[in-house]
C-alpha cells in the first residue's frame, strides 16, 4: 500500500477517534462537573466554559490542519474587534464552511470562547452539536410553518443569556441552507421580487438577524445600551465571504483524507466590518443593508473564481505548534481522568451485571 495513502488513514483514524469519542465525552463530563459552580461562583464558571468551548474549537482547528486546510484572510482585519459584540455573517456552501470559520478565529482572542453559533440542526445529532448545545448555541429547524415559534425562542435567548453569559460573537448563515440546495429557489425569488440575479450566493434571509437586532442593536435614545436594557448593544456587522479555488467546495469525507479539489487546501475569506446602526432594528431597512451587502458580495466571489484572489492585503492564519500540541494533550488527558474516574468502574459494574445475569 502506499505509504502517504497509509499514513492519511491513520490520521484519519486518529482524527475520527478523538473528534467522536474522546474531545465529546471529555468536554461535557466536565461541563456536568462544573456546572454547579453556577449556584456558588457564575464568574468562574463562565471563565471555565469559555475556556473549555475555546480548546474544543482549538481541537477542530488542528483537525482542519491535519486534514491540509490552508486559510488566507484579505479585507479587515477582524482582530482589532474580538471584544466587542458581533453579528457574524458569512455566505454558506458547504459543510466545511463550519472549519473554515473555526479555523480562522481560532486566533483571534476570546472569540472562539465566547462565541454563539445559529445553525440548521442537522449538526445538533453529531459530536460537535452535542457540545455546541451544551454552550447554548442555537439549533434552527426551518420551515414556514416553524418560523415565528423559533424567531420568538432565539429572541428570548438572547435576552435571557447573550449578556448574562458572556457571549460576544453571534455567527450565522443568513442564506438558510449550502448554495447548491437554494440557488434555484433564490433565483425564482429575485425574479418575482424584481431583484438583480446573483449567481456565486444568495439573498439573505432576514429572519434571526432581525430577532438578533430587535434585542441587541443600540437604543435609539441611548446608543450606549441595546433595545432591551439587557446590556451593551451589538458594535459591529462583520460580511465574511467564504471562496473555494474555482468554486470547488470540498466535502467532509474528501477533506479527513486530506483529498482537495485541484490539489490545494488554501481557502481565503473577505472580511468586512460594519457599524451596527439603530435603524437596523426596522426589518426594511435591515433588508436594504443586507441586499446591497450580498450584492456586493456576489461581485467579489465573481472576480475572485475569475483571479483566485480577493481585493486588499493577505493574511495567511496561522495554526502555532503550542496550540495544536496543548489540545491534543490537553484532551487525551482530560479524557483519561474521565475514564479513569468514572467510565472503566461503570463499564466494569455494567459488565459484571450483566455476566451474573447470563451466567
Amino acid at each position: 500500500m502506499d505509504v502517504r495513502k497509509l499514513s492519511a488513514w491513520c490520521l484519519a483514524a486518529y482524527l475520527l477517534l478523538s473528534t467522536i469519542i474522546i474531545v465529546p465525552i471529555a468536554c461535557v463530563s466536565t461541563f456536568i462537573m462544573i456546572m454547579p459552580l453556577l449556584l456558588v461562583n457564575r464568574p468562574l464558571f463562565l471563565k471555565l466554559e469559555n475556556r473549555l468551548c475555546q480548546l474544543v474549537n482549538d481541537h477542530w482547528a488542528t483537525c482542519s490542519y491535519f486534514c491540509g486546510l490552508q486559510v488566507i484572510e484579505y479585507g479587515d482585519d477582524i482582530s482589532a474587534i474580538t471584544d466587542k459584540r458581533v453579528l457574524f455573517l458569512a455566505n454558506h456552501q458547504g459543510f466545511f464552511d463550519n472549519h473554515v470559520i473555526m479555523n480562522s478565529l481560532q486566533d483571534k482572542g476570546k472569540v472562539p470562547g465566547s462565541y454563539l453559533w445559529v445553525i440548521y440542526n442537522i449538526w445538533k445529532c453529531t459530536p460537535l452539536g452535542v457540545m455546541w448545545t451544551i454552550h447554548g448555541n442555537f439549533f434552527v429547524n426551518g420551515g414556514p410553518k416553524n418560523r415565528e415559534r423559533e424567531l420568538g425562542e432565539f429572541r428570548k435567548l438572547l435576552s435571557d443569556y447573550f449578556w448574562s453569559w458572556n457571549y460576544g460573537w453571534v455567527v450565522m448563515y443568513p442564506e438558510g441552507s449550502r448554495l447548491f440546495k437554494i440557488r434555484e429557489s433564490s433565483a425564482r425569488f429575485a425574479e418575482k421580487n424584481g431583484l438583480a440575479p446573483l449567481r456565486h450566493c444568495t439573498y439573505p434571509r432576514l429572519g434571526a438577524a432581525h430577532a438578533l437586532m430587535q434585542v441587541c442593536a443600540p437604543s435609539k435614545e441611548d446608543a450606549t445600551g441595546s433595545r432591551s436594557g439587557g446590556g451593551p448593544p451589538m458594535d459591529y456587522i462583520v460580511d465574511a465571504t467564504l471562496g473555494y479555488t474555482k468554486g470547488r467546495v470540498i466535502d467532509l469525507g474528501s477533506a479527513l483524507m486530506g483529498e482537495w479539489p485541484l490539489g490545494t487546501g488554501k481557502t481565503c475569506i473577505h472580511y468586512k466590518i460594519h457599524k451596527v446602526k439603530p435603524e437596523y432594528a426596522d426589518e426594511e431597512k435591515l433588508k436594504d443593508f443586507l441586499y446591497e451587502l450580498y450584492k456586493e458580495k456576489d461581485d467579489l466571489l465573481d472576480k475572485f473564481y475569475r483571479t483566485d484572489d480577493f481585493p486588499g492585503e493577505k493574511r495567511t492564519v496561522q495554526l502555532s505548534t503550542t496550540t495544536i500540541i496543548a489540545s491534543q494533550v490537553f484532551w487525551g488527558a482530560l479524557y483519561y481522568a474521565h475514564y479513569s474516574l468514572w467510565i472503566a468502574p461503570l463499564c466494569s459494574t455494567v459488565l459484571s451485571a450483566i455476566t451474573s445475569f447470563l451466567f
